[in-house]
């Protein structure tokens, strides 16, 4: 059995507390869901940071999208780089060159999983000056010096490195570019001609075509296409095979011939990793080239009910560096964020312990526990559900009841029908209970487990349902509370029509609401302002939640 409940925003979008915020001061909850029409929530990104190495920068600097080492500047950092083949992290690797007959030292690119290299594309830089620094162990001042040198020239060859991955990939987008180019200059050119003629009043270009010998047709159209094409895939084969090539036919044979050694072709994945960096699709494996790291965005989230009412509605505001709060630094450890409203630190949570139903399938006893999370006592009760939406389903619209995420981080999704709201007519709000603040459990530990009450341990939904008489509609009452936990029970009773409305739908929601007051010391976590009520009045917040039951 799979049950969840529910949260309602202030757009009625239904989402887990785990993915709703609450902003400071507001009397609604945010949904996160980033899949909901109209959103509840504005996204702004402050800055962006390489996943591999964790350096960020603004977002104004991130003009390329991807991690990239500065040739400019006098750093010695690495950009870093992914495997075309496996798209595992790359290292740089200083290693003698195989091919050559003397010894000689090359920098490249080296996968340490599937083993591939820079070399099999060409992309490496010359590493023969490391030979000059050899290790002294006699010496620990002189090997100390060497060591710096060697530093000083394992960047400046990673350096080179990049640079010569920059021109490769410069010069495959070189001719597509050119060809782009001409046949631009082309078309407003012919658009300048044609505008000059039909001021002059010369006719068309058809009859001057006419007259030199040449017409437009689909043929020659084609075989300007194919001129065009033969150009960008000669860029692909050398020079000695590219003379004794005289037909579409035997290029493709000739390529063939030049690459028997290397058989293994892209793959889709493949070819549209390379598509990012090139203009060009590869044709065999000497093709790919080392891929960039793409960077990855840090955000804000804003609520746009908060700011329609001339707030600032910050839900989460996280630190540029995402270093910090890690214990790397000296200072900040665990602060993540500037400013993080996640519900779950501010709004009750409530989990359904236990349910069950009759054979009839109308009938729903339902068994809830709402835990305090804040440092300061909360007072609530269970009620209606305020009436934001339609008669017929009460503040819940059939839109939000497909693929609902009940459990966001397994990716679980169901789609569900709501209980008609004359079946939750009879709802009357429980009494009221306090919550006391948050209990940590790491103060706890070793003390002894608590138990739950009596009343919720010997619970039952068969004896609850058994027990229910006719004419009785459905029904809200508190079982029991221990500190800053209460127990609801909670009695649904559906109509007949229900189980027609249910095809092809696994979850029933049976909406509801919970009232917490604000002020007299109840719930100033929030720090939610107390309004001026009329003497005798409570001021209260409520929330609309909804039970989903398989």
């Amino acid at each position: 059995m799979v049950a969840a409940i529910l949260y309602a925003d202030h757009e009625n979008h239904l989402t887990p507390l785990t993915l709703a915020y609450h902003a400071t001061a507001s009397r609604h909850v945010t949904s996160g869901r980033t899949d909901v029409i109209p959103p509840s929530m504005s996204t702004e990104v402050d800055s962006v940071y390489c996943p591999r190495c964790l350096t960020y920068c603004d977002v104004a600097s991130a003009l390329s999208g991807f991690c990239q080492l500065d040739l400019e500047s006098g750093s010695s950092a690495i950009s870093c780089k992914d495997c075309p083949v496996c798209f595992s992290p790359l290292a740089v690797s200083i290693d003698a060159d195989d091919n050559s007959h003397e010894k000689h030292l090359i920098c490249r690119y080296l996968c340490g999983y599937c083993k591939w290299s820079s070399s099999e594309c060409g992309i490496t830089s010359n590493a023969d000056k490391l030979i000059e620094y050899k290790t002294n162990p006699d010496d620990p001042a002189k090997e100390a010096e060497l060591e710096q040198q060697r530093q000083v020239v394992i960047a400046g060859a990673s350096k080179e490195l990049e640079r010569c991955l920059r021109q490769t990939i410069e010069g495959k987008n070189q001719m597509v570019d050119e060809v782009f180019k001409s046949l631009t200059n082309m078309w407003s050119q012919k658009e300048k001609d044609e505008e000059r003629k039909r001021r002059l009043g010369l006719g068309s270009d058809k009859s001057n075509t006419m007259m030199k010998g040449q017409t437009w047709s689909l043929e020659v159209l084609e075989q300007s296409l194919e001129e065009k094409r033969n150009k960008i895939a000669s860029h692909y084969i050398p020079e000695a095979q590219r003379r004794s090539i005289t037909s579409s036919t035997d290029k493709i044979s000739a390529v063939n011939q030049a690459n028997d050694s290397d058989a293994t072709l892209p793959t889709s994945q493949q070819i549209a990793a390379q598509m990012i960096i090139s203009n060009t699709a590869p044709r065999f494996r000497s093709d790919l080239l080392p891929l960039p790291v793409p960077f990855r965005a840090r955000v804000s989230r804003r609520c746009l009910a908060e700011q329609a009412a001339g707030k600032t509605g910050i839900l989460v505001k996280p630190k540029l560096n995402p270093l910090e709060g890690d214990s790397s630094l000296r200072a900040g450890h665990g602060q993540w964020f500037k400013k993080d409203s996640s519900a779950v630190n501010s709004v009750p949570r409530i989990q359904i312990c236990s349910y069950g139903k009759d054979s009839t399938g109308l009938k729903y006893a339902v068994l809830m526990k709402v835990r305090n999370p804040t440092l300061s006592m909360i007072r609530l009760r269970f009620s209606p559900p305020s009436l934001k939406g339609s008669s017929e389903n009460c503040f819940i619209n059939e839109r939000e009841l497909e693929n609902i995420p009940i459990e966001p981080f397994s990716q679980k999704f169901v789609n569900a029908h709501a209980i008609s709201a004359s079946c939750i007519d009879s709802l009357t709000p429980t009494d009221w209970v306090e919550l006391e603040n948050a209990e940590d459990m790491f103060l706890d530990m070793g003390t002894g487990h608590m138990e739950d009450p009596p009343n919720v341990r010997n619970w039952k939904a068969s004896a609850v349902l058994d027990a229910v008489s006719d004419g009785i509609g459905s029904t809200l009452r508190i079982v029991a509370s221990q500190k800053d936990t209460a127990w609801v029970e909670m009695l649904a009773l559906a109509e007949s029509s229900l189980k027609q409305a249910s095809a092809g739908k696994s979850h029933l929601a049976i909406p509801f609401g919970m009232q917490i007051e604000v002020g007299n010391g109840s719930w100033e976590a929030s720090l939610i302002k107390k309004q001026d009520l009329p003497k005798g009045e409570m001021d209260m917040v409520t929330l609309n939640v909804a039970a989903l039951l398989d």
